[in-house]
């Protein structure tokens, strides 16, 4: 692989939109890279045929059930972390959607967010202001009321934003239905609060927008800041909003 070849990130992108990226002439002459991306195709094959279908019933039978959380036995299977506060870790899977009576957590408002967190060998739904481990992995699933224009992005105590879906374009991704959304995310090992934030526009939404908002919300960087922040103002009228927040632990 030489210098110029593609980051591990930069061949998941590709994965999940190929149109995306500039990449395929790099992959029609590099056999490296080729066999990079074939294999993390293979594993993101085996994910969605073997794990995924062993796991997602279970999880959200106990995640109903909080006094079994303990007898919760079986997860995705963790990879590498990657760099950078809540950084993106794709699966490469095409997870699939939830069933239609899927409430998530807190009822029925216009959204929900639900964070699966991979804690040891047991999985377990995060409750706000949960303690977590800092180095944590983490998957996602929504329920929205209706279709919408989605970011899910987080924010830490040193007042970074970092967006976690969709990892690139603007206007936010066009979601029809409440779904596990593709990838998930490490957190950056370093202690401290960190909010996880779903937005859901009726109009699509620019990130540098979405990402204003928050940091005007957050107001002055800082532990007490991000534990505040469980709403967001300055948002286009209709946007749903739903947070949660993570105590990550050493």
């Amino acid at each position: 692989m030489t210098a110029r070849c593609p980051s591990d990130l930069a061949l998941e992108r590709h994965l999940l939109s190929p149109e995306g990226t500039a990449l395929i002439g790099h992959l029609a002459a590099c056999q490296d890279c080729a066999a990079r991306l074939a294999t993390m195709q293979r594993q993101g094959d085996d994910f969605l045929r073997f794990v995924y279908p062993a796991t997602v019933e279970a999880v959200e039978a106990a995640a109903a059930r909080p006094s079994l959380a303990l007898a919760w036995r079986r997860w995705f299977a963790l990879v590498p972390a990657l760099g950078g506060a809540a950084a993106l870790l794709f699966f490469l899977a095409r997870p699939q959607a939830p069933p239609d009576d899927y409430l998530g957590t807190k009822g029925g408002g216009p959204l929900g967010l639900a964070v699966f967190v991979q804690d040891g060998p047991s999985p377990r739904l995060a409750r706000d202001g949960e303690p977590v481990p800092a180095a944590a992995a983490l998957r996602f699933r929504v329920r929205i009321a209706r279709p919408c224009h989605l970011w899910l992005l987080s924010v830490d105590a040193r007042g970074q934003v970092s967006r976690l879906y969709p990892t690139a374009g603007e206007g936010g991704a066009s979601v029809e239905q409440s779904a596990d959304l593709p990838g998930g995310a490490v957190l950056d090992g370093q202690p401290g609060p960190e909010r996880i934030v779903a937005l859901c526009a009726p109009a699509p939404l620019g990130w540098a927008a979405a990402e204003s908002a928050v940091r005007a919300s957050l107001g002055a960087p800082g532990p007490d800041s991000v534990r505040r922040a469980a709403s967001i103002g300055g948002l286009p009228a209709g946007t749903a909003q739903d947070s949660l927040l993570l105590e990550k632990k050493p």
